[in-house]
């Protein structure tokens, strides 16, 4: 009868001197790990009717987010009321979050973020205040709030998690109405913005290019002689 311990055949003694030979081959697979760097699109409808409370939205998520304590809060990167926006950086919160505002230029032409020039909320004036901000009002008869025809690049702190090659995402972003029915005008308080997010640390606004990253194992081989007396 033959035996098996650990691998090995191992038989009765059969005759002095008598060596068996095993051969232990031990693999590790090949593994690809492919990272998908993404330019995000999105359209968000921020309902912004309150005149006492803030509305918080994550850009990277896609969504509005509750925040219990926005001066200590990563989690969001705008805030909303109104017509006032603020962004978590500066004095508004303990985000990154800043912005340059490009003018003369469509949305769909800003194909790279600016590499300076970021400003964020200050004591004296909130980034989308700057300027002429980033809405008009065309005052009586209508009453009309109107999004001015610019387009904001922002610059917003990085998942770590990605490990992105810089510590920002870039955001280009524009405000696209002020109603619940933009068309009709009815319904205020109801901000609409289109923006693109590249989540790869570049600040190119183009379709990222699929990365991998193999992890190739080593194939050892052992060979082990096991003396039978």
């Amino acid at each position: 009868m033959t035996r098996f311990i650990f691998g090995t055949a191992c038989k009765p003694k059969l005759a002095p001197q008598l060596y068996i030979t095993s051969l232990l081959v031990f693999t590790v697979s090949i593994a690809v790990f492919t990272a998908f760097a993404e330019l995000h699109q999105n359209t968000l409808t921020i309902d912004a009717t309150d005149r006492e409370n803030w509305a918080y939205i994550n850009l990277t998520k896609g969504e509005t987010v509750d925040i219990a304590d926005p001066a200590s809060s990563m989690a969001w990167d705008l805030g909303f009321k109104r017509t006032e926006v603020i962004a978590n950086g500066g004095v508004s919160g303990p985000g990154k979050t800043a912005a340059v505002v490009l003018k003369d230029i469509s949305f769909e032409d800003v194909l790279e973020a600016p590499e300076g020039d970021y400003v964020s909320d200050t004591d004296q004036i909130a980034t989308f205040a700057r300027g002429d901000g980033w809405y008009t009002y065309t005052g009586p008869p209508n009453h009309w709030v109107l999004p001015n025809p610019k387009v904001y690049v922002l610059r917003i702190a990085a998942d770590t998690e990605t490990q992105p090659v810089s510590p920002y995402y870039y955001v280009k972003f524009r405000f696209i109405g002020y109603y619940e029915n933009n068309e009709t005008k009815e319904g205020s308080g109801y901000v609409s913005i289109e923006y693109e997010l590249q989540d790869d640390g570049t600040r190119a606004f183009v379709k990222s290019v699929t990365t991998s990253v193999e992890a190739t194992g080593k194939l050892t081989t052992m060979w082990a002689a096991m003396k039978l007396k």
